[in-house]
């Protein structure tokens, strides 16, 4: 099985069903049109490549060119489907307390009165106030959505693969899912999130290994001079190499290897700050992180609990990165084997015993 495209399906239903309370059907559609946006979104192409590189060197040639960073199609798709939500939602009590029912209180507010930001060119601190319309609320809903559904989907399917190549730690994270299911009968929590300790250090070990973005972008707000180095001018556009800072020996020794250990909380000291940050620092830290995590250790648990995961014939053990990805992405995909385990009827969820 290519278990990206099957990974990236749950997370589209996982998106849909807890930020827009839309059943999107994407793990029993094959050709679900929001599968089909989700992909073009993150779509490997020779122009898309471009497209993306020239933005985050050139924004300013970039814009002035009118180009966009998706496609028109995706624009166009989620604008209809948006506010087709918006004026379903508006206006009407819900028990949901969802992200859409979140950004729609800003409606209520008029002006989102944010953080003091310092003008590069005065030095003057200006008070942020945006005006709240239909094109703000929906560029966080899409910004949520790309970064949930992109982030969950790709680090699942690295761990799957990394798990398939190490099965002793795949055999280990089984057996906390399992003790962990056993002390709650079968149901699955947002406990999860903070009570699966090991398998989080995988998450972890997978997110160093594989950052969903190579490199991150950011503005110098301050002339910075480093010691014995280089002086850095306010305004300067920096790109930070995030790919290469998780995988310098310097500070993750053997950094090709496969050790969630590294994470644990007797080694998690040794990681020094700002060497390990696949999510980005700071206030732009991304938005969809606790949300992604969450998503992939819900799908993670229910793969483990029932199948053990190897790599398929002819996968290699060392994979090739599609060059024209503006994110992380196997050039040949991930295909792996999922193969029943003997007791699994023993840790099924309470709906799946009901459905039997």
């Amino acid at each position: 099985m290519e278990v990206r495209s099957f990974v990236g399906r749950f997370t589209m239903d996982c998106i849909g069903i807890c930020a827009f309370g839309l059943d999107t059907k994407a793990m029993l559609d094959d050709n679900s049109p929001f599968t089909n946006m989700g992909n073009l979104i993150f779509q490997a192409t020779t122009t898309q490549g471009l497209k993306t590189h020239m933005r985050y060197i050139w924004p300013g040639i970039f814009y002035s060119l009118g180009l966009t960073a998706f496609p028109k199609e995706v624009d166009a798709f989620f604008r209809h489907f948006l506010l087709r939500v918006f004026d379903e939602r508006r206006g009407k009590p819900s028990a949901r307390k969802d992200f859409v029912e979140m950004v729609l209180s800003f409606y209520d507010k008029k002006v989102i009165t944010g953080d003091s930001m310092k003008n590069l060119k005065t030095d003057e601190r200006i008070k942020v106030n945006l005006k709240v319309d239909d094109e703000l609320v929906m560029a966080q809903c899409f910004v949520f959505f790309a970064a949930g559904y992109e982030t969950s989907a790709t680090t699942s399917s690295f761990l799957l693969y990394e798990l398939a190549k190490d099965q002793k730690s795949q055999e280990r994270a089984r057996e906390e899912v399992r003790e962990w299911l056993r002390k709650r009968e079968g149901h699955l929590g947002y406990e999860c999130v903070t009570e699966l300790p090991f398998l989080e250090q995988c998450i972890d070990e997978t997110l160093r290994l594989y950052p969903v973005l190579g490199v991150i972008t950011r503005e110098v707000t301050d002339t910075y001079k480093f010691e014995n180095g280089p002086t850095v001018e306010r305004g300067l556009r920096v790109h930070l190499p995030i790919y290469h800072m998780h995988h310098n020996p310097k500070y993750f020794p053997d950094p090709e290897s496969f050790r969630p250990e590294r994470f644990a909380p007797e080694n998690r000291h040794n990681i020094q700050p700002y060497t390990f940050f696949p999510f980005g620092e700071g206030p732009r830290l991304c938005i969809g992180m606790r949300f992604a995590k969450m998503q992939a250790l819900a799908g993670l648990v229910t793969i483990l609990k029932k199948y053990r995961v190897e790599l398929a014939e002819g996968m290699p053990e060392k994979l090739e990165f599609e060059p024209r990805s503006a994110v992380t992405q196997s050039k040949t995909g991930i295909n792996l084997k999922f193969i029943p385990l003997s007791d699994a009827d023993e840790y099924l969820y309470p709906r799946e015993v009901n459905a039997q």
